[in-house]
């Protein structure tokens, strides 16, 4: 599958005549808990020739595709996902930081973190985490039925809040790392958490069942509780930096 990847990332940088700096794996095998029939999540940053960000009106700073029954394929301009970056975007935070790496950039994804943890405020990683688990909530725990893998989707997002909470850094990708460093074995919650995860190895994604009354316990009072700021805020993000930063993988990258 690796080198049917990275044939794919060839030909979309000869397509849209961009340089991919960095592309890995995203979703639940980069989170450690795929289902037997999970697909591949390629996520990229890419780069354009220098011209191509002095037009009137610029490229698109996306770019969707291909997409087929095992893998799918998103990319974003380095300009676009450093304006997320200012803004604490988990989903990109993650991808810097993935396990599973498809084409490697140790200097970009080193920099990039340094970049968050210096000129930007952890209210906005927990924001996007709590954000993740309210949507994720909403759309896929409220039915009569539920799928099992869901309820993982929005407690990663749940454990990720407490860890920045209690920790004070950024959460680590792997999500049995995350929950073996907050959770207490021997509780009800920890019981239906372990039969979730068991439930994922072994079945479809496609697989629904009853709710699981500890998970959703634990869950509201998670929301309840989650209220007003986090931490003490930093300064206003410094985007002179992030400038700074853009113009440097320009000068390396063409």
């Amino acid at each position: 599958m690796q080198k049917e990847i990275l044939k794919t990332l060839n030909q979309i940088e000869a397509q849209h005549n961009v340089k991919i700096l960095y592309a890995c794996e995203s979703g639940s095998r980069a989170w450690g808990f795929p289902s037997p029939d999970s697909d591949y999540d390629v996520r990229y940053l890419y780069i354009r020739p220098v011209e191509a960000y002095l037009k009137l009106f610029p490229e698109r700073d996306v770019i969707e595709g291909p997409i087929d029954e095992i893998k799918d394929f998103v990319g974003w301009d380095l300009q676009k996902a450093l304006k997320l970056l200012m803004k604490g975007n988990a989903p990109l935070i993650e991808w810097v930081r993935s396990p599973i790496v498809y084409k490697d950039n140790p200097w970009l994804r080193e920099n990039l973190i340094k970049l968050f943890n210096e000129q930007s405020d952890f209210n906005t990683l927990y924001r996007g985490y709590f954000g993740l688990a309210k949507n994720n909530f909403k759309a896929y725990l409220t039915g009569e039925s539920v799928k099992p893998k869901k309820y993982l989707h929005v407690l990663r997002s749940v454990l990720a809040c407490e860890w920045i909470k209690q920790k004070k850094t950024i959460p680590p990708v792997l999500f049995k790392e995350v929950y073996e460093g907050l959770l207490v074995p021997g509780t009800p919650f920890y019981s239906e958490f372990q039969e979730l995860l068991k439930i994922t190895a072994e079945e479809k994604e496609r697989t629904t069942g009853d709710h699981f009354v500890a998970v959703d316990k634990f869950i509201n009072e998670f929301f309840s509780e989650s209220k007003g700021p986090l931490l003490s805020s930093k300064e206003p993000v410094n985007v002179d930096e992030y400038d700074k930063f853009f113009l440097e993988c320009l000068r390396r990258e063409n």
